[in-house]
C-alpha cells in the first residue's frame, strides 16, 4: 500500500526531471496531466455510480515516426449505489471504490496539422481499495485501448482522449472492472 501511496508523487517527480532537459532539434517527449469523468460500464455500473479521474503521464517517441510510447500514472475514484441483492433482501450501500495504476501503452498517431488524432492501447496494473473498514487493497492486472487526439496551443498541447480499461478480479474479489474515462489535459 505504501509503495502505490508514492506511485502519483514519484511519476509525477519523474516528468518534472524529464522536463528540466533541454531537446535537440525537435523534442522526443512530452510530460502531461490530464483529468476528467470515469464512467463505470457493465456489470460494474451496477454496483458505481460515475466517478473521476486523474493522470500524469510521460510520453516518449522519434518525431519521425507515428508510434511512441507513454507511460501513465492513473487514480480513479468512484461513488458506491445502494443495491438490492439479486435474492431479494435488504438493500445494501456498497463503500466508495479507489483504483490507482500505473499503465505502460503504445500510441500510434495519424498525421495532421492542428490536430492529431492517436490510437492508444496498453497494459499495466491497478491497485484497488473499498473505502469500508477493515480492507485491504488488492493489485491486479488491466487493460485499457481507446481514442484520443492532441491540438496544439502555443507552446502547449490540449489533449481529449476516451480510453476503455478493463481490469481482471476473481469473482470473491467483485468481479471484473470496467470503465472508460474521458478526459481533457495538456502537455509541456
Amino acid at each position: 500500500m505504501k509503495s502505490t501511496a508514492r506511485l502519483i508523487p514519484s511519476l509525477f517527480l519523474l516528468a518534472l526531471m524529464a522536463s528540466a532537459f533541454p531537446a535537440e532539434g525537435q523534442k522526443s517527449y512530452a510530460v502531461g496531466i490530464s483529468g476528467g469523468a470515469a464512467i463505470p460500464i457493465g456489470k460494474f455500473n451496477d454496483a458505481y455510480s460515475t466517478g473521476y479521474t486523474a493522470a500524469v503521464f510521460i510520453a516518449l517517441g522519434v518525431p519521425e515516426l507515428p508510434i511512441g510510447i507513454r507511460i501513465d500514472g492513473v487514480y480513479n475514484q468512484f461513488s458506491g449505489r445502494t443495491v438490492t441483492p439479486a435474492g431479494g433482501g435488504a438493500a445494501v450501500q456498497n463503500p466508495d471504490l479507489r483504483l490507482i495504476g500505473a499503465v505502460g501503452n503504445l500510441l500510434y498517431t495519424f498525421p495532421g496539422t492542428t490536430a492529431k488524432p492517436y490510437i492508444v492501447t496498453g497494459a499495466g496494473f491497478y491497485n484497488s481499495k473499498a473505502d469500508a473498514p477493515g480492507t485491504k487493497s488488492r493489485n491486479d492486472f488491466g487493460f485499457s485501448g481507446g481514442l484520443g487526439a492532441t491540438f496544439g496551443i502555443g507552446p502547449l498541447a490540449a489533449v481529449i482522449e476516451a480510453r476503455y480499461h478493463g481490469i481482471t478480479r476473481d469473482m470473491d474479489a467483485g468481479g471484473n472492472i470496467h470503465f472508460v474515462p474521458v478526459t481533457l489535459g495538456f502537455m509541456f
